[in-house]
């Protein structure tokens, strides 16, 4: 009687062995594969800066609305608010942005920009008024009025002006991949198909 308590023992033991080395292999492949995840998913960093009205978010080839509408009302204040003295500084903070395929051909503009304005003594004044980014083609707009002001009063000149931008992301940093400043509103896909539109 004893041995056959033994025996059946002997054999739970050794069933229970088994469906323990199953499940234990079974837990390791779980830990394989959320390892696996949890390397390979994309990290997204929250932000709240103080120009923000709400939460941004930025990850490595995305962001938030808010964060490239953000990103659009400091680089049209940066380019568009410019005195014979603060020209180097623009340069300086626009060239690491600028998308490599833009570089050239903004550097030139700036350059033949500065020189005009350092001749003229002009300074441009940009008072934005709203920013609107477009889902669809990926482009930002800052409207607002802009003032030129030479020497003297004869020189001053005032317009509704438009920055327009397309902002990419790279590696979690703002890349200009378009930059574009015109008179007059923005022109959204909407506005441009309406003025085509019309006879």
């Amino acid at each position: 009687m004893k041995l056959a308590d033994l025996l059946s023992d002997w054999q739970g033991t050794q069933l229970e062995n088994r469906w323990n080395r199953w499940i234990i292999l079974g837990l390791l492949g779980i830990v394989l594969l959320l390892s696996l995840q949890a390397f390979r998913r994309e990290r997204i960093v929250v932000l709240q800066p103080v120009t923000l009205s709400q939460e941004a978010w930025v990850s490595r080839d995305a962001a938030s609305q808010s964060y490239k509408e953000a990103w659009g009302f400091y680089l049209a204040q940066l380019v568009g608010n410019v005195t014979p003295g603060s020209l180097e500084f623009v340069k300086q903070r626009l060239q690491p942005l600028l998308a490599p395929q833009i570089y050239q051909a903004v550097m030139a503009t700036l350059q033949q920009q500065s020189q005009q304005i350092q001749q003229n003594r002009l300074t441009l004044r940009f008072e934005p008024r709203a920013v609107e980014y477009e889902a669809a083609s990926n482009k930002l707009f800052v409207y607002g009025h802009s003032v030129e002001e030479g020497v003297s009063e004869r020189c001053k000149k005032s317009s509704e002006r438009t920055y327009e931008f397309v902002l990419q992301i790279a590696h979690y940093a703002p890349l200009i991949s378009a930059l574009d400043t015109y008179q007059g509103a923005p022109r959204t896909l909407a506005t441009v198909s309406q003025q085509e539109a019309k006879p």
